[in-house]
């Protein structure tokens, strides 16, 4: 049973992949749950009230349906969801683009690496994990 749970909402199908191979690979106690885009993660939200809360989303930036800007602010004023860290994995390092994260309340912006090694150690250096 994993001992803890993060979201990662992605369009990109090979980051889905990439992602979960580096949780499975150096962090099998945490719980990688996927999402195509923010209306798929909003929709769950919605279907699922009561689910556990993750202890992280991980939030890529260019998605057609429901951009990450959205996706973060849509988070952000739910009720139940707004405590919950959110951080923005991309491709971008635009400036403008962390700044706005940033305002939108998200807690990191990360560029996202180019192999799931070096994934793994950003993770492990705690550039990821957001606190309180």
């Amino acid at each position: 049973m994993a001992s803890s749970l993060i979201y990662l909402v992605d369009d990109d199908e090979d980051d889905r992949f990439f992602a979960k191979l580096t949780f499975q690979q150096h962090f099998s106690e945490t719980e990688l749950v996927c999402f195509e885009d923010g209306e798929e993660l909003l929709l769950h939200i919605e279907q699922h009230p009561d689910t556990a809360l993750p202890e992280l989303v991980l939030v890529d930036l260019n998605m057609p349906r429901m951009n990450g800007f959205d996706t973060l602010k849509a988070l952000k004023e739910h009720a139940a969801w707004k405590q919950v860290p959110v951080a923005i994995l991309t491709t971008s390092s635009d400036v403008h683009d962390q700044e706005r994260s940033k305002a939108l309340g998200a807690c990191a912006f990360l560029t996202k690496p180019a192999t799931y090694e070096m994934l793994a150690q950003t993770i492990k250096s705690g550039q990821i994990i957001c606190g309180d």
